[in-house]
């Protein structure tokens, strides 16, 4: 996901959690700890009339305990002692066990369910839930750019509860399917795989799309419309579907071309796409693309026939494979999903254009996740501490910051091992849930490297390298003399190339040394005076360097202001 405020479309993309920390990892108690969807059919009716949608939800569920008495999902109401029809809020109008209807209640944005007799382990049974309402939010039903009506699901992150009952949490991934009735000028797009279209009667159409791979609440939607489609092949026969507005026919089809060779490089790379086709699509996202499985929703303001917004989607189409097919398992883990598809979208432009392209943007994520630390010097990319904010857990730090993790982890265990570990990590946990635990074994098992010091000081430390460093040359001996300053706490242990530039031809020799102490002083052979000596000549490190001379000024500078 891009967040809007990140725009200009490059890539960038309520649940209360407490948990207690490990030493890398969390434990925690399930967030709906009594059952375990499978499967969801979500049956809906939307028309020009008005905003009131009414819906059927058919939920086929396991239980995870015994003795189950009642269960609770997560739907929006209305509010308390709201008796307006006209009032946002759905309105839940009965709920059935099989053909047998059951008690349960609505309050404080849950429904609770008491089944007709105590549940018992593994057992499964079915519930259907009736209601109508008016959406406050997720199913944004509003006009587009050209004055046309229309209607968008934007479920992240716990936004589907309020136009769908669920458990509304992406550690419980399910199959569903849509059954759409709506106006048949419409057109409806969802995830999955297009059923079957009837017309109703002579105004109406009910389209039916079904997901046969197990997906997140949060990847879960329909988008109603006016569109013109296109439908084309990648090279291993994959569908990929280009929904635009018809007024955008011209510019989009042509942007959303794109998306082929995109899905291709990412086959390739990592493994097999999870899912039977890939939709781009114009919609009212309020992000600047949404990674919802199969059917991508991007703003409508992305497509420019120019093809200038090639990063965001090769950033919404990594999240395919990471963030939908490999779901973090709780919110905290969230860089799982945007570090994953920031990194990913950096590594297809580096194939397509070559490395100066992935440095270039690299450089730009850099100077944000820099910027972001100094303002919020304490927040750590996984925080396993601080009950879950949704208004901040979309920042820098999971994706730039995140992204650098991913580079330099790539620089620490050797490309064959981090491509390697990379597809056991997708082929192991696809259509599953992941954490960064579960990550970090992935990595060590492909390098042979005990990784946690990496991942204790990248990923739950809110700090970063901060290097000072000074030279001088031995003429006599031949040797170049570094000292290499932490100026940070706490201390990194790190990989640091160093780039010595001689000669009149301005030869770049790279050399790779290890730092670990507040400060070490390291001898290089060199057998003449260099005329530059460059920290990180190829970029694999998130930091940031001065001089010994420089910092000496700025502290004495610093000193003068106070």
């Amino acid at each position: 996901m891009l967040m809007r405020q990140r725009l200009a479309f490059l890539p960038f993309c309520t649940a209360f959690c407490i948990v207690l920390c490990c030493s890398l990892g969390f434990a925690q108690t399930p967030y709906n700890p009594h059952i375990d969807v499978l499967h969801y059919q979500f049956t809906l009716e939307v028309n020009d009339k008005n905003n009131e949608i009414r819906g059927e939800t058919t939920i086929e569920l396991a239980f995870k305990t015994s003795s189950v008495q009642t269960f609770q999902l997560d739907f929006v109401g209305k509010a308390k002692g709201s008796v307006n029809a006209s009032a946002e809020g759905m309105t839940v109008l009965s709920v059935q066990e099989g053909n047998e209807v059951v008690r349960f209640t609505h309050e404080n944005n849950r429904i609770t369910i008491y089944p007709a007799k105590s549940a018992q382990m593994l057992e499964r049974r079915r519930y259907t839930i009736s209601y109508r309402g008016i959406p406050s939010d997720g199913l944004i039903i509003s006009k587009n750019k050209f004055g046309e009506r229309t209607f968008f699901g934007d479920n992240w992150a716990v936004r589907a509860r309020h136009w769908l009952p669920t458990v509304d949490h992406p550690s419980d991934k399910a199959t569903c399917e849509f059954l759409v009735t709506a106006p048949n000028r419409y057109q409806v797009v969802a995830n999955g795989v297009l059923m079957e279209e009837t017309d109703v009667d002579s105004a109406r159409r009910q389209t039916h799309w079904r997901e046969s791979t197990p997906i997140a609440t949060k990847l879960m939607v329909i988008g109603v419309a006016q569109f013109s489609v296109q439908r084309l092949l990648s090279q291993k026969g994959k569908q990929i579907e280009s929904w635009v507005f018809p007024q955008n026919r011209t510019a989009g089809l042509y942007d959303y071309a794109q998306a082929a060779p995109i899905l291709d490089f990412f086959e390739q790379h990592i493994g097999a796409f999870a899912y039977e086709k890939l939709a781009n699509v114009q919609s009212k996202t309020r992000y600047g693309g949404m990674e919802n499985a199969s059917a991508i929703f991007y703003s409508e303001d992305a497509l420019d026939g120019k093809r200038s917004n090639e990063g965001l989607f090769a950033h919404e189409i990594a999240h395919q494979w990471f963030g939908d097919a490999v779901s973090e398992s709780d919110w905290q883990h969230i860089w799982l999903s945007e570090s994953f598809a920031t990194y990913f979208a950096d590594v297809y432009l580096e194939y397509r254009y070559g490395r100066d392209r992935m440095v270039q943007n690299m450089s730009k994520e850099r100077v944000k996740a820099l910027k972001y630390a100094k303002a919020h010097p304490a927040d750590p990319i996984v925080d396993t501490v601080s009950a879950v904010n949704f208004e901040t857990l979309l920042s820098p730090l999971v994706y730039e910051k995140g992204a650098w993790v991913l580079h330099g982890l790539r620089k620490v265990v050797g490309d064959d091992a981090f491509w390697n570990g990379i597809r056991t990590y997708y082929a192991r946990f696809k259509n599953g849930n992941a954490s960064t635990n579960d990550f970090r074994h992935v990595m060590e098992e492909a390098s042979g490297l005990d990784l946690r010091t990496f991942f204790r000081q990248w990923l739950y430390t809110p700090a970063h390298p901060k290097l000072q460093y000074s030279w001088t040359f031995d003429s006599t001996a031949k040797n170049l003399t570094l000292l290499i300053r932490q100026a940070q706490t706490p201390l990194f242990e790190m990989p640091l190339d160093i780039g010595i530039s001689s000669g009149t031809a301005r030869m770049l020799t790279v050399k790779t040394i290890q730092v670990r102490e507040k400060e070490q002083t390291f001898t290089i052979p060199c057998e003449t005076k260099p005329s530059e000596l460059v920290i990180d000549p190829h970029s694999w490190l998130l930091y940031e360097a001065e001089t010994l001379a420089e910092s000496a000024v700025n502290t004495r500078s610093s000193g003068q202001k106070k």
